[in-house]
């Protein structure tokens, strides 16, 4: 697959893909603007923890540039402003990370300006880099739960498209259908309601040539019952210190439904998904626009003024999960005790 995000050094500018046009137009964005890659996490242009917050790196390295400082004052001052501006979606840990991390780099370099511009462009890369580095890492750390023949049950997008290159269950995926010569299946559940699984997954899996099925979320009881899977295999847009997991609308009720039919359930993330500070009832879990759920493909499919609640993601309780599979290790049967051991800091 290819990057769905990248820096251009030649213009120092960013190209993304637009993921609101696929799969049925591949488009990029190509930009200089800090508050335009905003507004692409903000829209969803640009989605998946590890994505945006390799985004909202290089909107950081970007807002460096635009600042036309002239004193380090006036520079931290204006990214602290672009950190707020590119903070638009309180879910997902990995675009604070991202700002935060990109603050403090810019506090710490000494010298010209014009240094810490060069040095914000490099950590901005290395973010992204990194995201490539555990996304296989990640990969690689799951093939003890995934053999040859195996089907895997995935929801939304955690691929290529939700980072930056390979995917966390993307990689997960990949990196066995690469080991067992293709002997992997996927279902892929559709995801509503922006049917991110429908729209991303099947697209880059059968870009890949892996054998992806798809189904509407609510065949998924009628789909393990018949016992047509293996494992789920999920991502996480925020893992907390207490095992629970944040991850997109459905994945809770998939993984009471595969408690009850003894189906093994694991999340994979990196590192940069991990929160040890916040306690499972202070997780603020985003709501979006009701027409999501009103509309589809620009028409109304109920009542135009019907109350919505359109939560984006929702929360599974380490009791479910069977292991957390990150860059760092796997937590089995997670518990705070053993989060604290694989993630002390």
């Amino acid at each position: 697959m290819f990057r769905t995000i990248e820096w251009l050094d030649d213009t120092s500018q960013v190209r993304l893909v637009n993921q609101t046009k696929l799969p049925l137009t591949l488009e990029h964005i190509v930009t200089n603007s800090h508050e335009r890659i905003a507004k692409s996490i903000k829209i969803m242009e640009i989605r998946g923890a590890p994505a945006i917050g390799a985004a909202a790196g290089m909107g950081m390295a970007l807002a460096a540039i635009e600042s036309k400082a002239r004193t380090m004052g006036d520079l931290l001052e204006y990214l602290e402003n672009a950190a707020n501006t590119l903070n638009t979606r309180p879910t997902a840990v990995n675009l604070t990370w991202a700002t935060t991390r990109m603050l403090e780099v810019a506090k710490s370099v000494t010298g010209s300006i014009d240094d810490v511009i060069q040095r914000l462009i490099d950590e901005a890369k290395e973010i992204a880099e990194e995201d490539v580095r555990m996304c296989r890492s990640m990969g690689e750390n799951a093939l003890e739960f995934i053999k040859p023949g195996y089907t895997i049950q995935t929801i939304c997008n955690a691929g290529s498209l939700a980072t930056v290159h390979l995917g966390t269950v993307g990689a997960v995926v990949r990196i066995a259908h690469e080991k067992y010569n293709g002997d992997i299946k996927v279902y892929s559940a559709e995801t509503r309601p922006r049917q991110q699984g429908a729209r991303l997954t099947v697209f880059e899996f059968i870009e890949d040539d892996i054998d992806t099925t798809l189904i509407t979320d609510g065949m998924i009881g009628t789909v393990f019952r018949e016992g047509r899977v293996d494992c789920c295999v999920v991502g996480a847009d925020r893992i907390l210190r207490t095992g629970h997991i944040i991850n997109k609308i459905g994945t809770y009720t998939m993984a009471i439904t595969a408690n009850y039919h003894n189906i093994p359930f694991y999340s994979v993330a990196p590192t940069s998904t991990i929160d040890m500070e916040t306690n499972p009832k202070d997780v603020i879990i985003e709501e979006r626009d009701p027409d999501e759920v009103r509309i589809i493909n620009g028409e109304y499919v109920t009542v135009p003024d019907a109350k919505v609640y359109n939560p984006a993601f929702d929360m599974t309780p380490p009791e479910l999960i069977d292991a957390i599979i990150t860059d760092r290790g796997v937590v089995r049967n997670p518990t705070e005790e053993k989060m604290r051991k694989l993630f002390p800091k």
